[in-house]
């Protein structure tokens, strides 16, 4: 299921709401499918100003984790699950 939700994710569909519908699979569910992904550097999480580069030099590093999530990216290198 997490490779599933890999390739769905690099097919553009970024949010926890579109990848529910997509799969049939409670948001929740999906949610702490997920935050797992996230923990072990799989995909990060998207806010809403977040750049395509990720992170590094953003001036809202520190606040954004406070941010409402917009969607979720594949992060480079990470074709495997």
């Amino acid at each position: 299921m997490i490779r599933r939700i890999l390739a769905e994710i690099r097919a553009g569909t970024t949010t926890v709401q579109e990848l529910s519908r997509k799969f049939g699979v409670e948001e929740s569910a999906l949610q702490g499918m997920l935050k797992f992904m996230v923990h072990k550097g799989l995909v990060r999480e998207l806010h809403p100003e977040c750049r395509p580069k990720g992170c590094k030099g953003c001036r809202n590093q520190r606040e954004c984790q406070d941010w409402p999530i917009t969607g979720y990216e594949v992060t480079r290198g990470q074709d495997q699950a």
